[in-house]
């Protein structure tokens, strides 16, 4: 007994060390176990909502790379309208602060999420306010901020959903213009990449897309032509493709001579300070020029056995301005979520498929079929799925009868109307009629079990069209 107790007083604890396949995520509060032995087996805490991810914003820079990667994909997958509006200007501020200070990552993903706020909200003044503190961003920081592909696309994002004139559009328009062609620096182009140059050239359609051509500046666009037209000569497919699209397009607008001092006007002439100068191609030459380039460009490729196409939608894009520039543009249709939509403008091609690489294949699909902002955009007026087609009509009224055969009846000797029924006779109608094993109450169990399975039909049929128009 005394050695039990001395044992007992002398005991000491030892801190049990941890497996090593066990690791622990104090963040989550969630405990991972890889060791098979384990009487714990494997466990998993619920999932974070979207809140919690959000919170996290304001956090380390650890739990900052962590929270922008899920509320990029909930933005992009689920479109969450209610979220965006209630934290717009929050995650705003996160998202720029991100853009100013973050890490490389950071800033990819920030200025996605950016776009994608712009993109989403319903609120005019919310994506305004997007877009005066997207440009004032990059306005005041480094051209070389530019060079990250994510951001120029959120530039050019946030202000075809933002900008609230065409004035407001040509500033950007002219930030991306000056990063691609500057006018003191003539060989800066060739440090960018050519991923750079093509991701620039392409916002920079874009947004031309959503100015008329009588509303352009004289001033900020000479040289446009020229300069795309020598990028015809490159030998990057996905560059020359840019490039022929922002050829396609600015012949679109029919304000050729906004772009280059070789086109004329319909006198032979432009005015320049005041004089009238001479200028030697008019409007059909030039076009014929581009034309000679592009059929070059793909002879080319098809003697090469090289798809000639654009790496960021993955078509032909030189053969289809080609096409435009000797066609004029036919209609396209374009498939989306099984319903058809009619594209008759070459503008209309380049916001769809600029669109299209934003938001990835299954993310265009979505927004395309739930977004009010793109329906509007788009003329894009998804049909809703009839429901109906899908129901059993049901009878108001069903009954059950049972005939069976009864002798005749005798007449009472005083001739009267009231028959006589004997003892055995009525003891026989009740058998038929009301007992539980008659065959009228069997019939009738039977149509209420049937009643009854018809229903329950209906309320789950109800429950799994309500779930397809959800995931709709």
């Amino acid at each position: 007994m005394s050695t039990m107790g001395g044992n007992i007083g002398t005991r000491t604890r030892h801190k049990r060390p941890l497996r090593r396949g066990r690791r622990q995520s104090a963040r989550r509060g969630i405990l991972l176990d890889d060791d098979a032995s384990s009487d714990m087996g494997n466990f998993q805490g619920a999932p974070k909502t979207l809140d919690a991810y959000f919170r996290e914003l304001s956090d380390k820079r650890a739990k900052r790379e962590q929270a922008l990667s899920p509320i990029l994909e909930a933005l992009t997958d689920n479109i969450e309208q209610n979220f965006v509006e209630e934290n717009f200007v929050t995650l705003l501020y996160h998202c720029l602060h991100c853009l100013k200070k973050g890490s490389a990552k950071e800033m990819q993903q920030a200025a996605h999420i950016i776009g994608l706020l712009a993109m989403i909200t319903s609120c005019v003044d919310h994506a305004h306010e997007a877009y005066e503190d997207v440009l004032t961003a990059l306005s005041q920081q480094r051209k070389s901020k530019l060079k990250t592909l994510k951001i120029l696309d959120c530039l050019a994002v946030v202000t075809f959903f933002g900008a609230s004139n065409s004035d407001e559009t040509e500033q950007a328009m002219q930030l991306i213009w000056n990063f691609i062609h500057p006018e003191s620096h003539s060989n800066m182009e060739r440090k960018h990449s050519p991923d750079v140059l093509t991701a620039a050239i392409s916002a920079w359609s874009f947004l031309l897309t959503t100015i008329d051509g009588w509303r352009l500046s004289y001033k900020n666009w000479q040289g446009a032509i020229p300069y795309f037209s020598n990028l015809l000569d490159n030998n990057d497919e996905a560059l020359c493709a840019a490039a022929s699209e922002a050829l396609a397009l600015i012949f679109e607008t029919n304000c050729l001579e906004k772009f280059s001092t070789e086109a004329k006007d319909s006198h032979g002439s432009i005015y320049e300070g005041g004089t009238s100068v001479k200028i030697y191609l008019t409007k059909e030459e030039l076009k014929d020029n581009i034309i000679k380039q592009l059929r070059s460009q793909s002879t080319k490729a098809s003697n090469e056995n090289i798809p000639v196409q654009d790496a960021r939608n993955g078509f032909d894009a030189i053969s289809a301005a080609l096409k435009f520039l000797e066609e004029n543009c036919p209609n396209t249709c374009v498939t989306i979520g099984g319903q058809e939509l009619m594209l008759s403008k070459w503008s209309q091609k380049i916001q769809l498929k600029f669109v299209k690489h934003f938001l990835g294949k299954n993310g265009f699909v979505k927004h395309m079929m739930q977004n009010e902002n793109f329906h509007n955009v788009f003329e894009f007026m998804p049909k809703k799925r009839n429901s109906l087609s899908s129901i059993i009509y049901e009878p108001e009224r069903e009954e059950v009868t049972v005939r069976f055969f009864q002798p005749p009846v005798v007449r009472c000797q005083d001739s009267s109307l009231l028959p006589f029924i004997s003892r055995e006779e009525r003891q026989l109608q009740k058998k038929m009629t009301m007992s539980p094993n008659s065959c009228l109450s069997k019939a009738r169990t039977q149509l209420l079990n049937k009643q009854r399975l018809l229903s329950q039909g209906g309320r789950l049929r109800e429950s799994a069209c309500f779930a397809v128009a959800d995931e709709n």
